[in-house]
């Protein structure tokens, strides 16, 4: 264990041992925002947060839960898709929803097992090192969007070394609050695994697209790619998990 990983634990096992702590803000951001508040991080939305050089992220998934959590973003590579933007996925599969004042949205979950409801789904080929999306209909497949492999690595490289925290939910007084308790230190990603995990429909990937009623521009909080809560340390090359208490 180096300097680096015995302060984080340090500081995070000082900061379980104070019980639950009052959540900051609603939604399923709260929990994250609860524990940059807690450590003093100032919250970033163009980089990511760090402590000690490690990017940190918290979620209240176990490590033993199939809940999922965030790995990155990354837009497909446009230019080699049959779809050229955002605007084009939305507009061709999704729907209309004018309770929320969208003319057509498409929030989703694609794997690799075969279509959702939207009829789409994943391929991605390890040996090939590819990594595709198709519309399939009466079981003819139709690419839709491709991602550059090379683009995700470097993705995969810019986590760089993570720290997860998993917290417990708890009501306190009425209110919500969450005991940090465990925590993943994770290194040296691999992108050969990252397709594997694809295959296997552990990573899945999430399309965020909303187009308003009388826009002319979709709006893309995505594509999302996220990975089982049980099978982070799958992949990564090095993993250290501790529970905060045992400290």
């Amino acid at each position: 264990m180096d300097n680096e990983e015995k302060k984080i634990l340090e500081v995070l096992t000082a900061l379980s041992r104070k019980g639950p702590i009052e959540a900051v803000g609603k939604g399923s951001n709260a929990v994250g925002k609860t524990l940059q508040h807690a450590l003093g991080i100032k919250h970033s939305t163009t980089s990511r947060n760090s402590l000690y050089g490690y990017t940190i992220t918290a979620t209240t998934s176990r490590t033993s839960s199939s809940g999922r959590t965030n790995l990155f973003a990354c837009v497909p590579h446009w230019e080699e898709s049959n779809f050229k933007s955002s605007k084009d996925l939305v507009e061709s599969f999704g729907r209309v929803d004018l309770s929320k004042g969208y003319a057509k949205s498409l929030f989703c979950t694609i794997n690799s097992f075969g279509p959702n409801g939207f009829g789409l789904m994943l391929k991605a080929d390890r040996e090939f090192k590819s990594l595709e999306e198709s519309y399939v209909k009466d079981d003819i497949q139709q690419p839709v969007v491709s991602w550059d492999v090379k683009k995700l690595k470097r993705k995969l490289i810019d986590l760089g070394n993570m720290v997860i925290v998993s917290a417990l939910p708890v009501d306190l007084s009425g209110g919500k609050a969450f005991h940090y308790r465990y925590v993943d230190i994770l290194s040296d990603p691999d992108i050969e695994v990252f397709l594997e995990l694809i295959q296997d429909g552990v990573i899945t990937v999430d399309h965020c697209i909303s187009k308003k009623v009388g826009s002319n521009v979709a709006r893309e909080q995505g594509p999302l790619f996220k990975i089982r809560a049980d099978s982070r340390d799958s992949l990564y090359r090095q993993v250290q998990r501790v529970d905060l208490m045992d400290v």
